[in-house]
C-alpha cells in the first residue's frame, strides 16, 4: 500500500482510539519518500507514525506518514566489544530480540517489552525504561528534509524523551553501536518482560506512559494523589488500577473525546493540587 484516502487510524494505534486521516502514505523505499513528501508536506499538514503505542488519534485532515513498510537490518561492523547496526525506521524492535540473546548485544533489551515500538518511533520519543535510553546507542540519524527530499544524516542529542525528530524530517534509517556483555541476556529479557506485565497493564488497549515524569516526581504517583487511578469515562477509559499513568480503552469503544477530557482532567487536578504542570508524553493528533 501507498496511498489510502478518509483512512482509519483506530487499528494503527495499540489503545484502539483513531478517527480518520485525509490521505495514509506508507511508502515502499526512500525513492518514494524522496520523490513524494516535497509535494505532500506543501499541500497537507504532515504527521511522521511508527508503531503508534504512543498515539491517541482523533480525525486528522492531512496527510499520515506511515515507516511500516520501511523494515530490515543489518550488521555493519562487529568487533569481540561492539557490534554496528544499521536498521530501517520501521524495522519492530522485537524483531532484534533473538539476534541481541544470540550474540550478546545489549542496550536495547529495555525496550523490547514496549509493544509495537520501532526503531523510528523510538528515535522520535528517545524510548527509554529501566535506566536506558536509545539515545545512548544511537551514532547516526538518517533522515530527509520533507520540503525538499533530500537526504542528511547527523548525530542528534537526545533529551528525557525528546530528540530533534521528526521536526527536524522523517527518520527512515540509523546506524546503532551496541556493546557486547557479559549478561545472561535470554534471562534478563524475561525479568524485564514479567515486571513491565507486574507493573503495567499491557493486556489491555493502551498507549503507555499518559505523562512524562516531572523532575522529582513520578507522574503516576501523582495521578494517584489526585483521585484518578482507577478513574474511567461513561465510554470505558479509564486511568488504570495498575498504573495510574496509563490510560486504557476498557470497553475498546473510547473515543478521541474521552482521551482529550481525561488529560485535561489530570492536568487540572495535579496543577490545582501540586502546583505542578503536566507534560504530555503520548502524542495527541488532530486537525
Amino acid at each position: 500500500m501507498v496511498f489510502s484516502t478518509d483512512f482509519p487510524l483506530r487499528e494503527k494505534t495499540t489503545i484502539l482510539i483513531g478517527g480518520k486521516a485525509k490521505l495514509f502514505f506508507a511508502p515502499r523505499g526512500v525513492g518514494e519518500l524522496k520523490s513524494l513528501l516535497p509535494k505532500l508536506v506543501s499541500d497537507y499538514e504532515t504527521f511522521f507514525l511508527g508503531g503508534g503505542s504512543n498515539t491517541i488519534f482523533g480525525d486528522f485532515k492531512g496527510v499520515v506518514v506511515s515507516s511500516e513498510n520501511l523494515k530490515g537490518w543489518r550488521v555493519i561492523e562487529e568487533t569481540p566489544k561492539w557490534v554496528r547496526l544499521e536498521i530501517l525506521a520501521g524495522t519492530p524492535l522485537r524483531e532484534l530480540v533473538k539476534p541481541s540473546i544470540q550474540n550478546g548485544w545489549c542496550g536495547l533489551e529495555t525496550l523490547f517489552g514496549i509493544p509495537r515500538i520501532t526503531l523510528g518511533g523510538a528515535i522520535a520519543m528517545n524510548a527509554g525504561a529501566y535506566g536506558l535510553e536509545i539515545g545512548n546507542f544511537v551514532e547516526r540519524v538518517f533522515y530527509i528534509d520533507p520540503p525538499t527530499g533530500e537526504i542528511f544524516e547527523d548525530k542528534p542529542a537526545f533529551g528525557y524523551r525528546s530528540s530533534p525528530f521528526p521536526r527536524k524530517g522523517f527518520v527512515f534509517k540509523a546506524t546503532l553501536k551496541l556493546p557486547k556483555c557479559g549478561l545472561d541476556l535470554r534471562r534478563r529479557v524475561r525479568e524485564l518482560n514479567l515486571r513491565r506485565r507486574k507493573s503495567q497493564p499491557l493486556n489491555l488497549p493502551t498507549a503507555g506512559s499518559t505523562f512524562k515524569n516531572p523532575k522529582g516526581f513520578y507522574a503516576g504517583k501523582l495521578l494517584e494523589e489526585v483521585g484518578l487511578r482507577g478513574f474511567c469515562t461513561e465510554n470505558g477509559l479509564c486511568f488504570s488500577k495498575k498504573h495510574a499513568n496509563f490510560l486504557v480503552n476498557l470497553s475498546k469503544e473510547a473515543t478521541f473525546g474521552d482521551a482529550l477530557k481525561l488529560i485535561d482532567l489530570a492536568r487540572e487536578r495535579v496543577f490545582k493540587a501540586f502546583g505542578i504542570l503536566l507534560e504530555e508524553e503520548v502524542k495527541i493528533v488532530s486537525l
